[in-house]
């Protein structure tokens, strides 16, 4: 077997994922190498890396789009909303595979990773997507949990939509011959704000995603007003 193999049949085990260490761990081999590998496989579309409690997690999400499931729920082993930007960004992953893509690059959306939080490519087109999740009640932080936010959700979402639009923009300024996109958790606030908005994308040739809490994904841009 190979290290891919290996690697591949521990994460079949632990579904909620594992770490670089916890990989280098249970496999004896060197670190570098099975950081190399991991990242290899996310490339591919095989595996998903994302952030989990802080730690970047390697974890088999395409396995059941491979089997030819036609979505999967949103969510993650950690409990946290299924509307969390990891989450939608591992879930528009697994669509993207199951429609053909290929995955170059995820970002890892915890740690404010520059470009792009997903690259893609099919048959020689290049896409970049800037994906944005649902603003919580609550805060993340644990020492904070029976607080409520001040900000409203509705209204952080706002902003955080004109932080997605402002990026997407300067990605089709840096890549003019490629596609750009945004995606967003299928939420009526999302949806308001894309009717808002939808002629202007379309001539700036932006595509929108709309992930559902099912794991479906709807292309909203064209259904915009």
């Amino acid at each position: 077997m190979t290290l891919a193999d290996d690697i591949l049949h521990l994460l079949r085990l632990r579904p909620e994922g594992m770490s670089d260490a916890e990989l280098t761990q249970a496999t004896g081999k060197l670190h570098q190498q099975i950081n190399q590998r991991c990242r290899a496989l996310a490339a591919q579309g095989v595996i998903v890396r994302g952030p989990v409690d802080g730690l970047i997690r390697n974890r088999l999400f395409a396995a059941s789009v491979v089997r030819g499931s036609a979505a999967l729920p949103v969510g993650s082993a950690d409990g946290r909303d299924w509307f969390w930007e990891g989450n939608v960004q591992s879930a528009l992953c697994i669509w993207l595979v199951k429609e053909g893509w290929s995955i170059i690059r995820v970002a890892d959306t915890a740690t404010k990773e520059r470009g792009a939080d997903i690259e893609a490519t099919w048959s020689g087109a290049l896409l970049h997507i800037e994906v944005k999740g649902y603003p919580p009640t609550g805060y993340a932080d644990p020492r904070r949990a029976g607080e409520v936010k001040r900000t409203q959700p509705a209204l952080q979402a706002k902003h955080w939509y004109a932080d997605a639009l402002l990026k997407v923009v300067r990605l089709r300024d840096r890549h003019p011959l490629e596609d750009a996109a945004m995606a967003f958790p299928d939420i009526p606030r999302y949806r308001s704000l894309l009717e808002e908005t939808g002629r202007s994308l379309r001539v700036l040739r932006i595509e929108v995603f709309l992930v559902a809490q099912t794991g479906s994904v709807s292309r909203a841009v064209q259904d915009a007003a």
